[in-house]
């Protein structure tokens, strides 16, 4: 369950949050099963946090870090996260529906049974190293302008139609 003293400093908004962050560089936070729908923490840092079952539905994280963090089950809907660092990540079974992922930092990250849909925004999205095994709702159309590698594992719905010479020109 969520640390409420985290939740509580989070809410103060990045600025005071990150001033934390610095001085406790070793903390955990915790903000698993949150309601944090509509907050604005456009670079905030939460890197290796326990973001698990968060709701984050219609906020802002524009820029934030999220490297290492444990976003499973997460939603993400009617989110902006452009230029937002999910490197590293586990986003398994995350929804992003509607959500803005432009410049998003995927790389390396899991991201097997996650949900998108046409109206998700991928543009030089990286998803270099990124398992989307089991994703849903990605278009061909998506990926193509998304960044990927042969280590990028695409749901077999994509494999079909994305061959080795569109991997090649990424």
């Amino acid at each position: 369950m969520a640390n409420e003293e985290h939740i509580a400093l989070l809410k103060k908004g990045a600025e005071s949050w990150n001033q934390w962050r610095e001085e406790n560089p070793d903390a955990k936070p915790d903000f698993s099963k949150a309601d944090l729908r509509g907050t604005k923490l456009q670079n905030a840092n939460l890197s290796d946090s326990n973001l698990e079952e968060v709701k984050f539905q219609f906020s802002n994280l524009k820029g934030a870090i999220l490297t290492g963090s444990n976003v499973n089950r997460g939603k993400f809907q009617d989110v902006n996260l452009s230029n937002v660092k999910l490197d590293n990540a586990d986003l398994k079974q995350v929804n992003f529906f509607e959500a803005n992922l432009q410049y998003a930092d995927m790389e390396n990250s899991n991201l097997q049974g996650a949900q998108f849909n046409e109206d998700t925004t991928l543009f030089q999205t990286n998803f270099k190293g990124a398992n989307l095994k089991e994703a849903s709702g990605l278009m061909e159309n998506q990926i193509r302008d998304c960044l990927v590698n042969k280590e990028t594992k695409l749901p077999e719905y994509l494999g079909e139609e994305t061959d080795d010479d569109f991997l090649l020109q990424m």
